[in-house]
């Protein structure tokens, strides 16, 4: 059994809990599908903005049941994946021999945080067992 991915941005912590049940497409949100892709998001903002692991906070749990969850990445996060240049994004994918889907999803994260920190939302990971 796997784990489903999105992350997402909302206006706030009340909105971002629409997305428990049915993810953050059902619940209308911007979203970027990383199912069977990505679950950690701070390790690869991390790798791409050359910075330490432990400079990111930890995601904090918005709402969560047994079978689906919804937390709130760090603004320091969200800050440093949306700074992210795309001459960075180009070199990361030729030193990790990415394919084309992993390269559009790394930049639909990119610009996603990049719309969250313009618009001064929140952004969220939403995971269903």
């Amino acid at each position: 059994m796997g784990v489903l991915v999105d992350y997402f941005t909302a206006g706030s912590d009340e909105s971002a809990g629409w997305a428990l049940s049915g993810g953050p497409g059902y619940a209308r949100l911007p979203l970027v599908d990383c199912k069977g892709w990505i679950d950690e998001l701070d390790d690869l903002v991390a790798e791409l903005s050359g910075r330490d692991l432990s400079e990111f906070g930890d995601s904090e749990v918005v709402v969560d049941d047994e079978a689906s969850g919804v937390e709130r990445m760090m603004p320091e996060t969200v800050a440093a994946l949306a700074a992210v240049e795309d001459a960075r994004l180009r070199e990361y994918a030729e030193d990790e021999l990415l394919d084309d889907y992993q390269i559009e999803r790394i930049t639909a994260l990119r610009d996603l945080a990049r719309e969250a920190v313009r618009l001064n939302h929140g952004m969220y990971r939403w995971m269903c067992v």
